[in-house]
């Protein structure tokens, strides 16, 4: 490579050194040279400046570098230009006629018209989609970055010099930025400055500040319209010239100047610092149009994955379909459960399979449909596309992605620069000088940031990018090139899936961190990391597939269903002119690579598997996960072993040797051996049967290899489980021989009474007492069987050819199928123990135990696991040796030994009983176990009983393993959440199984109104048959040993339930907590975890809410503790949740935003739910293993069919990348946030108001109830009623109207409403979601369902009716809505309103924006479901429509053909698509291939000839074929020329339209360019204003940032200040309120006393009365006092009333009072304070009013001054103009003068041309005359060559007969000479033998047959490498390999002997060969008949004369 082409390649690479290399922090302006000596010395030595910059020591050495630089900058500024220059396609201009086809750097620029069919939608990361739509929202850029980076685009260099030398002076002193003056604040910077520079740029003018009008104290700004600009003209004598001589720049250019001035002499910046500004230019230039190419190439290489998976083509300038999609794996955009076929699929039009797939490639037939890909080339360190053309293209839309590009890097960059708050703090001295100068306390420069280089920001923008898209790009090469060898559509799709994602990959920012450089790096690090792992893998698979094909074509490669053979002679790159993988060779395919596309997956599932066990808290932390990840991965996959290697070496070469079974020509050879003896067995058999047992045969071969291959890969995952279960007994405190079981021949076992017996409930016990266990540890590893049996069922063998045919006996397939089995089984065992022993790690966080709980629940998508619980295949996880190594140590000690699984001990009870049942057996059998047929039958049987209860034994471990995996998530999820596991939760303790009380059993749910118990402390009960309590989630120890005690049966049940119980559970709680977070669109810009909710998306009440409404519907339940009734229930609603939100997204929300014009956020949730719904849904997810092991078509994988048919094909088809590892659940929220992450807050508002309207549109279906959908239809008419209601009354039931769909085979005879007298409807009793759950939630799946499929066909029925794609704009929308509110909506209400008496409602037209109401009483259910029936109905009219076109179509042409007369050809059956005109063709006349086929089968006589009849119609058939074929081609040939002259015009149209989208594009090239120097100009003379801008700006955020932190610290404040004073008040009235109480006791205690003491003296009083003896009796004077007492008591009772009222009124006007003044003392100060507000807003507002009109002022004063110069100087242009067109005209006139003489010129050479041509036909009259004489003669001369054709004829055939006999006695020679050479052969074969030459080569050498011809010899020869056809036998192939291989030399023997060159020794046998050759030969020399000929004629001629 030259210096300048290595120069600009390094130049355009990315990359290198940030601008702050030391720190990675924001760049700050340096100018001294040590600081940038680093950066300069990179960029010289980058563009190849032969300058050592270490060198450098003063100012002159400097200036010399600035020098230099500035000599080349113009010549590299204008190479630029040049590149950035793109001119219109297909636009011609002179001098310019090599544009885009010379070089590189012209390119024209393309369309994208293939945007609008792209299918292909990218995966994004919602965190960081939300992020960036967050900041693309506040759109708020740095006005100082935004400028600067426009700076970038201007096109004229020296503008360029000059502004990056004013930028370095004003680094160096930069000015003290005041700010401007307004009227609230009156400073020296006035605004009539600032227009003054902007308008009238003062320094093109002399200093004349005394004359300016523009002074501010010469007018007033009130007065500007009187001021007169009469006077002003501009004087071009005071005009700054650039070409004027400056002393000072001549000294330092010339490098005479020693740095000696002052430091504040402008003229003394550094040249060092110069030159690091024009080369930083120059660099960020460069990056940016590197970063254009890439993207360019990123959309060539989607137009071609577009072409390819849409099949398009390009027909007048617009891309068209040219045929359907026809993909295996849909697009589920429609909801549906993808697959092939769809609505859209209308295969059925075409007759047969044939026919569709000559459909899908009609489009590319013809050569001018411009489908073809582009070309890539590297030029100059960048990738450059080209067109089908050569021309060098660049794509719109990559332009339009680079601008969308800098957009999002300037907000990226905005965002890091205001984060940065330490810069505001003062560093140097000069900035706190500048500080102490401002006046007040706002710091313009420290809030503008003027001490950050922003230009070193963009320089670290642009670098970074590059590098970024460069290994994205090495990334994608492999793929691509991948992908380009794929051919299965399916694998095909795939690939495009995983090259879209990363052509759309985005780094991941942290925009916690201080700068974006190391994220940056870190993201390359990974795609260097990923792109060297796929190349390490895919090279390995091509390295295996040319042995492979080595392999198989060493015989040739003729045979059908073999690969091409591998011509080794010219090394191709694929994609690129350098290849990323293996170069290739011609006609090489490797469609094995379609592995490629599983490599992402599988990274993706490993990161994600990471990430919820370590959880990061940053995305630095994710970056570096992954890092490590791939560091994982590349390490294991150099280091992985050979598959296999633990095991024994007899396994080994059964098993896994590839001698013999992987060779497949030997495998035909079994294949065809085996059908001969099956035909010679079968002779007698009738035709029909031999093809079935033929089918039988090469079942069995099929399904041998089919067993062994998975019997492989059982082993292999075996193998590295057992290194992981081996280290895992190890740190818990086990051996490793747990593993292992010795092995016992059934012949020599002896019955065990205790076989069958469990191994300890504890598993621990061993520990103490390990007699029960075998310390058997062998050397290797054995397959499962092995262990049970060697003789008879486990022998095996793949290596030989007897072995294969062994295993193809029926009883031996038998025995390899057990083999599966048992392997399988243990496989599992394995997968079970390790998984269990991994999830009972401890918790990373200690959580709070003991809380009270009260109910919750919520949905995930796990159902999968749910519904496969009870299969012991289906719970396990993949044994990944990533995660084991990336597992921490201290987590791997903390296991709970009670985790371990002692496989030996699980595998002894059911081996013992399998021992016992053999002899058992035997001694039942007897003398019929002689027989080893009955003993293998046995056996079989008993291993599969035994692999049955071996592995119900080990579901119990994988069913634990999964409910504690489940509650693990669940905790994980909650410590997010501490007030809902607090509240709702229970946490169970660790071992806290034997501390249950009886409480914690069935007796605590026995009520009990005297006492208040807690719910109990289980989920289930200890028979697992009653449901405690499902917010119990208890600890894993427990979880470990519950239901352990119950028979396996039992147990297993009683897990299975629970396992339903805690993931439906789960499910929905994931789901409500992703569901509350969605509002959250106010989080910070970081990673971390938002520690707040939106209450607007229900927040934690909603969850709440929702948790306690599942307990509601549980104790509702028929049988609330029945585990399967809950069970269903929670299923039902996680469905139900799920449909929900998928009904909302997908449809009313999109809905939504196509009704209100909102297409950016339509698009963005429509590209969004492309990959987050189908992974919330039921969808099947194939497997990473199945690849080209898909079901066989039409069977999809999740058909029960399918299922029966290929049950392991339909497992790995459907149950995810790992069917056997856990799903992901806790990726529900990641989808559901990927959903809506590309919404802006206001769109979030809608999605959340549509969600709360289908939840609304649920609970009408639930009032509205079940309904009879058996018999709707379209339209209801009365007399279809009758009919119906007549027919449901003769049969009893009704009769569904489309027995075909899955809507009438529901079960709708249960809860249907009834019909009552007059034929109307009686309203069915609503559904309550809390009394109702289970029919609730089913009526709710059946409307969910019924909404999903009447969306589907709705927009299938919208996009043929208006012929479109899709329906994705506004417009469309609406006509969509009015087309279907015309033809379907409107009469279905129609009919539902005259159901039920409300027809009169909708009689008439209604408008096309009144919406439609449902009739009173009509169900939504019934509403959508008529409106499904019509539209089948109308898709199934279209379908037998389109059936019937094409049947009455080919009928037409059929019978127009059959009447067609002789006049005209068919043309109208050849027509192809592509042809557009038609024209009629004369039918042709032709008999010579006639005549001569009928004469080859005739009978002559002297007068007539005889022929039979038959051979006449064969010949007539023959003719007619031959003659349309050829005019068929003639018809192709002509209509094609018609087409391209057609065509020559449509390209003279699209010229001159291009011409015109030239021009526009440079007027708009033209304002560009404009608009950016103008800003530039505007930012160089208003830069204080936008730094005073941009510092507003930033005090602005961090004044909003204060106050909303303001209020809240003052009310914690206040809080903390008055908190004790609260504290104390509530202590002194608990206080008061207890000596009250004493006091009240202490009252009624004396009062006792004391009316105790009153009774006592009063009975004593009354005895001493009574003694007495006088006055009235006893009885008389006790009731007058109590009497007297009573109404002393009522008026005390009355006073004391009278006496609490008054004091209660006292207490009540005081209070009155006191809130009434409190009222207007209120009143008054919010008066006051709006008052004060309202006189401050109101000179606020009149303060910006006067502000306002003065700017306006004194920017008219401006604008006038400048429009009295604009308008003098458009004076002078006027006149210019004139004298340039007058100019015009005069030589418009001479040219027309030119032309009319030029035109007379031409009339005289037409009349000179006329006579020319009547001259010519008098010749040719002459001629015709000459014609026919020569006619006559040529008529003679036929005769007599017929005769002499006749006689050479019979010569030929004599010399024919003598020559045949010679050739059979050379042959005969020949043969007897073979007979010798295979003598010494053999001889000569063992010779090499005894020398050691390997058999294979002498038997090749012996195999090879001598041929009869030499000439077919060497035809032979050079077609194939050798003369055995072997191509070549071992050969090496090296990265890069030479042009032309060595072809001789196909064998290399291990002592470099030369086989080629031993030679036979000479016999007397050889001599004699050559001289009978020689001999012959001679003799068969004829004589030149050809001459013999031409005399003959000769003479003939000479005669006649």
């Amino acid at each position: 490579m030259a210096a300048a082409s290595f120069a600009y390649a390094s130049a355009a690479a990315g990359g290198g050194l940030a601008s702050d290399e030391s720190t990675l922090n924001l760049p700050l302006h340096v100018i001294d040279l040590e600081n940038i000596r680093p950066q300069l010395n990179f960029l010289v030595n980058l563009y190849g400046f032969q300058l050592d910059v270490d060198q450098i020591q003063s100012t002159s050495d400097e200036m010399e570098l600035f020098a230099t630089i500035n000599r080349k900058f113009k010549q590299m500024y204008t190479k630029q230009e040049h590149m950035k220059m793109f001119k219109t396609y297909d636009r011609i201009e002179l001098g310019m006629e090599n544009w885009g086809a010379d070089h590189s750097s012209h390119a024209l620029v393309q369309q994208s018209n293939w945007l609008p069919f792209i299918k292909l939608q990218p995966e994004g990361d919602p965190m960081q989609e939300k992020r960036m739509t967050q900041l693309r929202q506040k759109n708020k850029v740095d006005e100082l970055l935004r400028v600067q980076s426009k700076f970038i685009q201007i096109t004229d260099s020296e503008k360029v010099q000059d502004a990056l030398r004013e930028h370095a002076i004003a680094v160096r002193e930069p000015k003290i930025v005041q700010p401007v003056s307004v009227t609230s604040n009156r400073t020296a910077y006035h605004t009539g400055q600032i227009w003054k520079k902007i308008y009238t740029n003062p320094e093109l003018f002399a200093d004349g500040s005394q004359d300016d009008e523009l002074a501010i104290q010469e007018f007033d700004e009130k007065e500007a319209d009187n001021v007169n600009f009469s006077g002003r003209s501009r004087s071009p004598s005071a005009r700054k010239r650039k070409e004027s001589y400056d002393y000072m720049n001549t000294v330092q250019m010339l490098g005479l100047d020693d740095g000696n001035q002052e430091s504040t002499d402008p003229a003394s910046v550094q040249g060092a610092y110069l030159s690091y500004l024009h080369l930083r230019h120059l660099r960020i230039r460069d990056l940016q149009r590197t970063c254009l190419s890439i993207l360019n190439y990123f959309r060539s290489v989607e137009r071609t994955l577009t072409i390819n998976d849409g099949g398009l083509s390009l027909e007048s300038g617009k891309m068209k379909r040219g045929s359907p999609q026809n993909h295996r794996k849909g697009v589920p955009d429609g909801g549906g459960l993808s697959g092939g076929g769809g609505l859209g699929s209308h295969a059925y039009i075409h007759n047969t399979p044939k026919d569709f797939k000559i459909s899908e490639t009609d489009f590319m037939e013809f050569s001018e449909i411009e489908n073809h890909d582009d070309f890539y080339t590297a030029d100059e360190g960048r990738v450059h596309v080209q067109d089908q053309r050569g021309y060098y293209i660049v794509y719109d839309k990559a332009v339009q992605d680079l601008r969308n590009l800098e957009n999002d890097l300037l907000l990226i960059a905005t965002h890091f620069i205001e984060k940065d708050k330490d810069l505001r703090a003062p560093r140097s001295e000069s900035a706190r000088r500048r500080r102490q100068q401002v006046a007040g306390d706002f710091d313009i420069p420290m809030y503008a940031h003027q001490e950050v280089d922003r230009f070193a920001i963009l320089m670290d923008l642009w670098s970074n990018e590059a590098a970024y898209l460069e290994c994205k790009k090495n990334l994608l090469d492999c793929y691509l090139e991948a992908y380009h060898h794929v051919f299965d559509r399916d694998e095909k799709r795939n690939l495009a899936q995983v090259v879209t994602n990363l052509m759309y990959k985005r780094p991941r920012f942290d925009f916690t961190a201080s700068y974006f450089v190391i994220t940056y790096r870190m993201e390359c690090v990974c795609l260097r990391q990923h792109a060297s792992l796929v190349k390490y893998i895919l090279d390995k698979q091509m390295e295996d597939q040319r042995e492979y094909i080595q392999k198989v074509c060493r015989e040739g490669d003729s045979d059908f269903g073999l690969p091409y053979k591998i011509i080794p002679k010219q090394p191709i790159s694929v994609n690129m002119s350098r290849s990323a993988l293996r170069n290739v060779y011609l006609m090489e395919f490797h469609p094995s690579l379609a592995v490629a596309a599983r490599i992402p997956e599988a990274l993706k599932h490993a990161y994600w598997e990471l990430y919820h066990v370590h959880k990061p808290d940053t995305v630095t932390e994710m970056i570096v996960m992954e890092r490590k990840l791939l560091d994982c991965a590349v390490r294991e996959w150099d280091r992985m072993p050979a598959m296999g290697t633990s095991y024994s070496a007899q396994v080994q070469k059964d098993l896994f040797s590839d001698v013999f079974v992987e060779d497949p020509l030997f495998i035909c050879g079994i294949a065809h051996s085996l059908m001969e003896q099956e035909d010679d067995v079968s002779s007698r058999k009738p035709k029909k049967e031999k093809h079935v047992d033929t089918v039988k045969l090469m079942g069995r071969l099929m399904e041998a290899l089919t067993v062994r291959h998975r019997l492989m890969d059982a082993a292999w995952e075996a193998e590295i489980l057992s290194k992981l279960y081996r280290r895992m007994s190890i740190d818990i405190g086990f051996d490793e021989y747990h593993l292992f079981l010795r092995f016992v021949q059934f012949e020599f076992a002896t019955h065990k009474d205790d076989a069958g017996k469990p191994p300890p409930v504890f598993i621990t016990a061993i520990q103490e007492d390990d007699t029960t266990v075998d310390r058997f540890v062998p050397n290797n590893l054995y397959l499962g069987v092995h262990e049970l049996d060697e003789g008879h069922v486990g022998r095996f063998s793949f290596r030989s050819r007897d072995g294969v045919l062994q295993i193809m006996k029926s009883k031996s397939l038998e025995n390899l199928q057990v083999i599966l089995m048992t392997q399988v089984v243990h496989k599992n065992c394995l997968i079970a123990s390790v998984q269990l022993a991994d999830v009972c790690l401890p918790a990373r966080d200690d959580i709070m135990v003991g809380q009270k709980s009260m109910l919750t629940v919520e949905e995930t998508k796990s159902e999968k696991s749910s519904t496969t619980a009870m299969t012991g295949t289906s719970m396990a996880t993949q044994g990944n040796t990533l995660a084991s190594k990336l597992t921490s140590v201290q987590m791997t000690k903390g296991r709970s030994p009670e985790a371990f699984v002692s496989i030996q001990l699980e595998k002894v009870p059911s081996r013992d009983l399998m021992l016992n049942d053999y002899l058992a057996q035997k001694q039942k059998m007897g003398m019929i176990l002689k027989n080893p047929e009955e003993v293998e039958k046995l056996k079989r049987s008993l291993l599969r009983d035994f692999c049955r209860r071996f592995m119900n034994r080990m579901s119990q471990y994988s069913l634990r393993s999964q409910i504690i995996a489940y509650y693990n998530s669940l905790l994980g999820l909650l410590r997010e959440f501490p007030n809902i596991r607090d509240t709702y939760f229970m946490l169970g303790e660790p071992n806290e199984f034997h501390k249950k009380r009886k409480m914690d059993d069935v007796a605590g749910l026995t009520p009990d109104p005297r006492n208040m118990k807690k719910r109990p402390r289980r989920v289930l009960s200890q028979d697992g048959t009653t449901v405690l309590n499902i917010w119990f989630i208890p600890h894993h120890s427990e979880a470990l040993i519950m239901y352990k005690r119950m028979e396996d049966e039992q147990c297993c049940r009683a897990l299975g339930f629970h396992l339903q119980i805690v993931s439906a559970l789960h499910d929905i709680v994931q789901y409500l907590c992703a569901h509350s977070k969605l509002g959250s669109s106010h989080a910070r810009l970081g990673s971390r975890k938002m520690e707040f909710v939106s209450a607007d998306w229900g927040g934690t009440e909603g969850i709440g809410a929702e948790l306690r409404e599942i307990q509601k519907q549980i104790d509702n339940l028929e049988e609330k503790t029945s585990p399967e009734h809950i069970a269903t229930c929670l299923s039902m609603r996680r469905e139900v949740m799920f449909l929900e939100y998928d009904t909302s997204v997908r449809f009313s929300m999109r809905d939504t935003f196509l009704s209100t014009g909102n297409v950016n956020a339509y698009r963005t949730i429509t590209k969004n739910i492309h990959f987050a719904l189908p992974a919330l849904s039921n969808v099947d997810v194939p497997s990473l293993f199945c690849t080209y092991f898909n079901v066989p078509e039409p069977f999809e994988a999740r058909d029960f069919r399918a299922m029966e048919l290929y049950p392991w094909r339909s497992f790995i088809a459907r149950n995810g990348p790992y069917p056997l590892h856990f799903w992901q659940w806790q990726q529900i929220e990641y989808n559901m946030q990927m959903c809506l992450s590309g919404l802006k807050d206001v769109d979030r508002h809608v999605a959340n108001g549509e969600i709360l309207g289908v939840s609304l549109l649920m609970e009408d279906v639930l009032q509205s109830g079940y309904h009879d959908m058996s018999n709707i239809t379209a339209d209801d008419d009365s007399e279809l009623e009758q009919d119906l209601s007549k027919s449901q009354s003769i049969k009893g039931t009704p009769k569904p109207s489309r027995p075909g769909t899955s809507l009438s085979k529901a079960d709708s005879t249960k809860d249907l409403p009834q019909e009552g007298s007059g034929g109307k409807l009686v309203p069915k009793k609503q559904l309550s979601r809390t009394q109702q759950p289970i029919e609730s939630y089913k009526l709710l799946k059946l409307f969910l369902m019924l909404w999903k499929r009447l969306e589907v066909f709705k927009a299938e029925w919208g996009q043929r009716k208006l012929s479109t794609e899709e329906i994705n704009n506004s417009v469309l929308y609406r006509d969509f809505c009015k087309l279907y509110k015309t033809e379907i909506l409107f009469p279905i209400l129609q009919s539902v309103a005259r159901r039920y008496g409300q027809g009169e409602l909708y009689e008439g037209m209604v408008s096309d924006v009144e919406p439609l109401v449902a009739p009173q009483g009509a169900s939504e259910i019934e509403i959508k479901m008529r409106q499904l029936v019509k539209l089948c109905e109308s898709l199934e009219e279209h379908m037998i429509h389109e059936v019937q076109k094409k049947l009455s179509r080919e009928l037409n042409l059929l019978l127009t053909e059959r009447a067609r007369e002789e006049g005209a050809l068919p043309t109208d059956l050849w027509k192809k698509p592509a042809m557009k005109e038609s024209f009629t063709i004369a039918r042709p006349h032709i008999a010579e291939q006639f005549s001569t086929q009928l004469f080859t089968d005739i009978k002559e006589t002297d007068t007539e000839y005889i022929f039979r009849k038959d051979h006449f119609n064969s010949c007539l058939l023959h003719l007619d074929g031959a003659v349309m074929a050829r005019e068929r081609s003639n018809f192709e040939s002509y209509t094609m020329y018609y087409e391209n002259l057609l065509r020559q015009h449509h390209q003279l149209l699209y010229q001159k339209e291009q011409e015109l989208k030239q021009v526009r594009d440079q007027l708009r090239s033209a304002q560009n360019d404009t608009l950016v120097e103008v800003q530039c100009q505007l930012a160089d003379q208003s830069h204080d204003l936008l730094m005073e801008i941009t510092a507003l700006r930033a005090k602005v955020a961090e004044m909003r940032e204060i106050s909303l932190t303001q209020e809240r610290d003052m009310r914690e404040r206040i809080k903390e200040e008055y908190d004790s004073l609260v504290q104390n008040l509530f202590a002194s009235a608990f206080d008061l309120k207890a000596k009250f109480d004493e006091f009240r006791e202490d009252l009624h205690n004396d009062v006792k006393s004391k009316i105790s003491e009153v009774r006592s003296e009063a009975v004593m009083d009354m005895a001493k009365l009574k003694e007495r003896g006088g006055g009235l009796t006893d009885e008389e004077m006790l009731q007058r006092n109590l009497s007297k007492a009573h109404q002393i008591r009522e008026i005390q009772k009355e006073n004391h009333s009278l006496n609490v009222l008054m004091l209660k009124m006292k207490a009540m006007n005081n209070w009155k009072q006191k809130h009434t003044k409190e009222m207007v003392s209120a009143r008054l100060t919010e008066a006051r304070r709006s008052c004060d507000r309202s006189k401050k807003q109101c000179i606020e507002i009149r303060l910006v009013a006067e502000e306002e009109v003065i700017l306006r002022r004194q920017q008219l004063v401006a604008l006038r001054k400048a429009f009295s110069e604009i308008s003098m100087e458009c004076s002078d242009a006027k006149k210019e103009i004139e004298k340039e067109t007058k100019v015009k005209e005069e030589k418009s006139h001479a040219a027309m003068q030119k032309a009319r003489s030029q035109r007379q010129l031409e009339i005289a050479r037409q009349a000179n041309m006329e006579k020319i041509i009547s001259e010519l036909e008098m010749k040719e009259k002459e001629l015709h005359s000459l014609s026919d004489e020569h006619h006559k003669v040529s008529k003679l001369q036929q005769m007599s060559s017929d005769k002499v054709k006749k006689e050479a004829e019979h010569i030929r055939k004599h010399l024919t007969h003598e020559r045949g006999l010679k050739l059979d006695a050379f042959s005969r020679v020949d043969e007897l000479q073979t007979q010798i050479y295979d003598i010494e052969s053999g001889m000569f074969s063992r010779a090499q033998t005894s020398f050691g030459y390997p058999a294979s080569v002498a038997t090749s050498y012996k195999s090879k047959p001598r041929s009869a011809s030499p000439s077919k010899h060497r035809a032979l020869s050079r077609g194939t490498m050798s003369s055995s056809g072997i191509w070549p036998p071992p050969i090496i192939w090296p990265p890069n390999r030479a042009m032309t291989p060595d072809v001789a030399g196909y064998y290399h023997h291990p002592n470099n002997v030369d086989l080629s060159k031993i030679q036979r020794p000479k016999t007397v046998a050889g001599r004699l060969r050559s001289r009978i050759a020689d001999q012959l030969i001679n003799e068969l020399d004829v004589p030149d008949t050809h001459e013999t000929i031409m005399q003959l004629e000769q003479l003939q001629f000479q005669n006649l004369r």
